[in-house]
């Protein structure tokens, strides 16, 4: 009797404990704001930064060269600094747009009730190529930013000269091993509301297999834009509502010449997917970076690079 007493006393106590901790908890994650950075971006001073005023948004972008259009779109929680490396070789040939789509970067969104899926992100594209003339170009999307070019090229097949995804969720089938954490209700508010400059650092270095390649001012000029309150809604939008069943069912629609790189050494999506996408998409072909990670651009430019104005050529 005295130890059931004993044990019943203990599962009391663990249920007070973990009451508290919930009403601790729900604040933070559904009232409190977490503060912004004060850094100011060193990478616009360098730059050509404009923005294109719409109903949806006021789109931020960069724009450098002549030539071709070709527009660039960063991964999830990354904005148009990601392409630093890339944009000036490209621009020797091109028009090349680092555009920041809705919870990236310095874009600003007008409408509230923005869904944040691929639907509503593809909308924010063309709402973007319509802003700034272009009826046509090329697309490259590294990560989430590869997804909503993919489905892009699958709504408006006319509107897309050429296609290159980086390590990009196009398939229905393995997700990123954090994905649970951000669609769980409560958890995902609380990952994304307590993710600090330090955290934010952490998952940037470990979308890279070169860690030493990141750099204090890489963390900063990634972490300023993440930390703005509409951006972090936003970006944890992104994770419940991108449904890639939406693109697995429409690769067959895309017609424009496709590209798949993707690192090897990428710990976020297998690399095994690479060519399992580009066989289902008309025409399409894949290489694998050995030794490189999720963020291959940035993580492997040497090799990335030459590829990407090959293949943009």
């Amino acid at each position: 009797m005295k130890s059931r007493t004993w044990f019943r006393r203990i599962g009391l106590a663990l249920l007070a404990t973990l009451g508290l901790l919930l009403a601790l908890a729900v604040p933070v994650a559904y009232a409190w704001e977490a503060p912004a950075s004060e850094y100011r971006s060193q990478y616009l001073t360098r730059v050509e930064s404009r923005f294109a005023e719409t109903d949806l948004a006021r789109f931020h972008y960069t724009v450098q060269g002549s030539g071709s259009p070709v527009v660039l779109m960063a991964g999830g929680a990354l904005w148009g600094y990601s392409w630093r490396d890339v944009v000036p070789e490209l621009a020797r040939e091109h028009t090349v747009y680092a555009v920041d789509l809705p919870s990236q970067g310095y874009t600003e969104l007008h409408r509230e009730d923005f869904a944040y899926d691929l639907p509503a992100m593809a909308d924010a594209l063309a709402a973007f190529l319509d802003a700034v003339g272009l009826e046509r170009t090329a697309l490259a999307g590294h990560s989430w930013g590869g997804a909503w070019s993919l489905y892009f090229a699958e709504q408006h097949p006319e509107r897309v000269t050429r296609l290159a995804l980086l390590d990009a969720p196009g398939l229905d089938a393995e997700k990123a091993p954090i994905t649970p954490v951000f669609r769980t209700p409560l958890l995902g508010e609380l990952a994304t509301k307590l993710t600090d400059r330090a955290f934010f650092a952490d998952s940037v270095r470990g979308t890279f297999a070169h860690r030493e390649l990141v750099t204090e001012e890489m963390i900063d000029e990634g972490y300023a834009p993440f930390s703005r309150p509409a951006n972090r809604d936003g970006f944890l939008a992104l994770w419940r509502n991108l449904d890639y069943r939406r693109t697995d069912a429409g690769l067959a629609r895309v017609t424009a010449p496709t590209l798949v790189l993707w690192g090897g050494a990428d710990s976020w999506l297998p690399p095994t997917q690479a060519g399992r996408l580009a066989a289902r998409i008309p025409g399409a072909t894949a290489t694998v970076l050995p030794g490189c990670g999720h963020t291959v651009h940035e993580d492997c430019p040497a090799a990335t690079i030459p590829l990407l104005r090959d293949f943009l050529r």
